[in-house]
């Protein structure tokens, strides 16, 4: 079904008819590319709806304002973050720490930037610093990071049951370390993909850890 335009006499094609949680979902991912390649401040409805191939009026059918679009984005990629994350760091993961220490961090940092690699605009909003974005951003975004700390140390706790604490080495220390080599190796992923691929970062923890007799 079309309609004609006053101004051109042209016909316009109405955007194609899908369920609404489709809609939704493709509104949202064009918001994320938004934020990640130009900023906050560049996601617009129209801007938007350019993405999609829809008009105005689409966009506003599925969220009322701008601001409940970036509510709701915020929210979904907050919860699809730590699914990913805590799916990368299953139950029995200390075990493996324990088992093969330099074999499963090796694992760990992989998995994760291939998960980096899977949804760059996700990671980019994480991993790369985004002062321009509102308070709400940054307070989801440490409360994940939080999660993952928290996690880290019961990891790092394991694995210095396993080898022993050399003095002067903290759990604590040792997760924030590991947090921090993970986000620097997806940002390095992210922008400079094809001299940082997943197995380069995998291959030099496993020789590190080698070398220091974490085998």
């Amino acid at each position: 079904m079309a309609t004609v335009t006053p101004a051109t006499g042209k016909r316009r094609a109405y955007a194609p008819r899908i369920p609404a949680a489709q809609r939704q979902a493709a509104v949202l991912d064009a918001a994320l590319h938004l934020v990640a390649t130009q900023g906050q401040r560049a996601v617009t409805m129209e801007a938007i709806a350019q993405l999609v191939g829809v008009t105005k009026p689409v966009v506003y059918s599925v969220f009322a304002s701008r601001t409940d679009l970036l509510t709701a984005l915020l929210r979904r990629e907050h919860e699809q973050a730590l699914h990913q994350l805590l799916a990368i760091l299953p139950d029995d993961v200390g075990q493996r720490l324990s088992e093969d220490p330099g074999g499963a961090l090796a694992t760990l940092l992989a998995d994760f930037l291939d998960a980096a690699r899977k949804t760059p605009d996700r990671w980019h909003c994480i991993v790369m610093p985004m002062a321009e974005m509102p308070a709400e951003f940054h307070a989801a975004r440490e409360q994940a990071r939080s999660v993952v700390l928290a996690r880290a140390q019961e990891l790092a706790n394991a694995l210095l049951a396993r080898i022993g604490t050399p003095p002067g080495l903290e759990p604590d220390i040792l997760a924030q370390t590991a947090v921090a080599l993970f986000e620097m190796a997806a940002r390095l992923v992210l922008t400079e993909p094809e001299t940082f691929p997943p197995d380069r970062f995998r291959a030099s923890i496993k020789a590190v850890t080698g070398m220091l007799g974490f085998v």
